[in-house]
């Protein structure tokens, strides 16, 4: 039997996993691209779909709802217009687990699985055999979710299990720090189990470790609403690193959608922008779609990345001295692609591609390698 283990290490740059065992196992490993923004929700997607967030319909970790006038989480599986990696392993009359360490991603990435299941909402076998999990917002989390997938592949032995931890290490810790390591330690040794425990079966295993983005020390903000309404120009921001988990970033992150209540002021909000200290690049709707392949209709006027240094927030000043950690821009745009089972004719350029080089196998076929965008549908 094949079977595949897919780990998304959420926020992992790859000065992370200097000295990761797996590492040692692994056939292949380069680096590759997030898709931009790198932020959570529209990396996870387009690794379990293979897609483009122009495709697959996943812009941001919120978005501004012009028709109803509200903010809105991306969390819904209902955003996602393809089908996942998850949906088609289980059309192929496969076991399919997703196992996470936030419950949104569990909700957004589990639909159709045989297994999904998060820590923060965790069934009650696994507490009866594992404990109570630790707080998401801490180091132990995803030892704990990676003892759960142990746990699972005993219990279940799924065709295809997708893991996907929490980042809340990386923007406390920065590579290197002794609490990064242990937090890599916890990961590494879950992922070394779980190898061990396939092929103790005879079973054929491909192991893909990549990550949604990474992570850098940022030392100012820069509040883009208030910049624009000093320059005359009214607006709605939405930082897109944006969600329900606040602790580790308060909601500052490198890019951003600016929504105009004048769309008639789109070049003088650009040009304002353009001159900010703090904004590497501002780009209107139709520019950033085609740039970053994204979806126009779910990307306000503008979009806006930070300079390397730098994120937006809601400061109360145009710009705010911060000690934070944190991504979205480009910048946190590398990440770590590693393989152990197959043989690729060249090495992933972008974390997306891991999709369809997990669905070549589980179908048994070889994955070539080719340069074409893959698609699961």
């Amino acid at each position: 039997m094949r079977r595949v283990v897919l780990a998304c290490i959420d926020g992992c740059s790859p000065e992370y996993l200097r000295g990761a065992r797996f590492l040692k196992r692994a056939d292949l490993y380069c680096e590759g691209w997030s898709m931009i923004p790198s932020v959570t929700n529209v990396n996870t997607v387009s690794i379990l779909t293979g897609e483009y967030p122009c495709t697959h319909g996943v812009t941001g970790n919120y978005y501004y709802d012009r028709l109803s006038g509200r903010w809105v989480y991306m969390e819904s599986p209902d955003f996602i217009r393809v089908e996942t990696l998850v949906e088609r392993a289980v059309k192929l009359g496969l076991k399919a687990a997703v196992l996470t360490s936030k419950d949104k991603l569990r909700v957004l990435l589990g639909r159709g699985a045989s297994l999904a299941l998060s820590a923060e909402k965790p069934p009650r076998w696994l507490v009866e055999e594992l404990g109570e999990p630790p707080h998401v917002y801490s180091i132990e989390v995803d030892g704990w979710l990676m003892q759960a997938a142990v746990k699972v592949a005993r219990r279940l032995c799924p065709d295809l299990m997708c893991i996907i931890t929490t980042d809340y290490a990386m923007h406390k810790y920065p590579p290197g720090h002794p609490e990064s390591r242990r937090h890599i330690k916890s990961v590494d040794a879950g992922l070394e189990e779980l190898a061990e425990f396939y092929e103790k079966r005879g079973e054929e295993l491909l192991l893909c470790v990549t990550a949604d983005h990474g992570v850098e020390e940022k030392r100012w903000a820069v509040d883009l609403e208030l910049a624009l309404r000093e320059r005359g120009v009214g607006a709605r921001v939405n930082v897109l690193i944006a969600d329900r988990y606040v602790a580790h970033h308060g909601n500052m992150g490198g890019a951003a959608y600016v929504y105009l209540e004048e769309t008639e002021l789109i070049y003088r909000a650009l040009e304002a922008l353009q001159d900010l200290e703090g904004v590497e690049v501002a780009l209107t709707s139709r520019q950033a779609a085609r740039l970053f392949h994204l979806d126009e209709s779910r990307i306000g006027d503008l979009m806006v990345l930070a300079a390397k240094d730098y994120v937006f927030g809601s400061v109360g000043e145009e710009k705010a001295r911060v000690m934070v950690r944190s991504h979205g821009s480009l910048h946190e745009g590398r990440v770590p692609i590693a393989l152990h089972g197959v043989d690729l004719e060249r090495c992933p350029r972008e974390n997306r591609e891991v999709a369809r080089i997990a669905l070549s196998w589980l179908q048994g076929v070889r994955a070539s390698g080719e340069v074409g965008p893959p698609s699961l549908r």
